[in-house]
């Protein structure tokens, strides 16, 4: 069995090179602005997702004085918007014509992204024949963008890995919120020490992005939280596997010592990520 321990170790300083963290610390029920952009930085957050789930109550592909905000601070302070989540949409909705309303909105938001600087759009696309038809219709209609499309994870990599390979297009991936993945006794097998490396690194060059946090009884907690389960060790030897070449995007949204939402803790863990990790694993 491979572990952690008899893997090329991570840096501190090559971590924190491809540090990312989603506006979602936040939360998806206030709007973001100049404000939360320059709170990010003021933790040395460079690089950012920016969260249109729950749309329009955090981030409006639509509002265009909301998006010109975001994009003018992110220029002011040094910022690069390197994803956006796009909004909850039925991407593989059974009635045709509310799937086909969603390709249309996710098209527009895509467009959006693109716009605000951004490589990657990630989409809870399912993992059934209608997400691949919608993913497929998606990509036909943003032939020539430079947007790449995410498809975000359920519960068994293996059935968004087949979606990947059917749709056969080096602008469709993964994205993998750690989160979300059950094994069979239903536990996340990111938090096992013997599961969490093979797990990850199934996914192979299909991987595109990722969606990190801790986890304790629930997901997106702040990393390395007291209490937290991830082994990190473990999925970072993955990332070494299979040669990942992304961002490490970082949605965490709670503290473990609170129930709700702390954006200058979740931000602080965050931003401390890289030498916690260092100093816990390696170098």
């Amino acid at each position: 069995m491979r572990t952690a321990e008899n893997s090329p170790s991570w840096s501190a300083a090559g971590i924190a090179d491809r540090l990312g963290a989603s506006t979602i610390a936040f939360t998806r029920d206030r709007p973001i602005g100049a404000r939360e952009i320059a709170q990010m930085r003021e933790w040395g957050i460079t690089r950012i997702e920016v969260c249109a789930t729950g749309s329009p109550a955090h981030f409006d592909c639509r509002d265009a004085a909301q998006v010109s905000e975001v994009v003018a601070e992110c220029r002011r302070q040094g910022v690069t918007i390197v994803s956006l989540h796009s909004p909850d949409l039925p991407y593989a909705a059974k009635d045709e014509g509310e799937r086909r309303r969603a390709v249309t909105e996710g098209i527009y938001a895509a467009r959006v992204a693109e716009e605000m600087g951004a490589g990657v759009m990630v989409c809870h696309l399912g993992a059934n024949e209608r997400s691949e038809k919608t993913a497929v219709e998606m990509l036909r209609q943003l032939d020539g963008s430079s947007i790449r499309l995410a498809g975000e994870n359920g519960q068994d990599l293996r059935d968004y890995i087949a979606v990947v390979d059917r749709v056969g297009s080096d602008r469709f991936g993964m994205v993998v919120d750690v989160g979300h993945t059950r094994d069979e006794d239903g536990v996340n097998p990111f938090i096992k020490k013997d599961r969490a490396r093979e797990n990850m690194a199934q996914c192979g060059d299909r991987l595109i992005h990722l969606h990190l946090h801790d986890f304790i009884d629930r997901d997106h907690y702040a990393p390395f939280d007291p209490g937290g389960l991830l082994q990190w060790g473990e999925v970072f030897a993955a990332f070494s596997d299979v040669d990942y070449k992304g961002v490490f995007m970082f949605e965490a949204v709670w503290p473990a010592h609170k129930a709700d939402v702390e954006p200058e803790y979740v931000l602080k863990q965050t931003a401390a990520f890289p030498q916690t990790f260092a100093d816990r694993y390696g170098q």
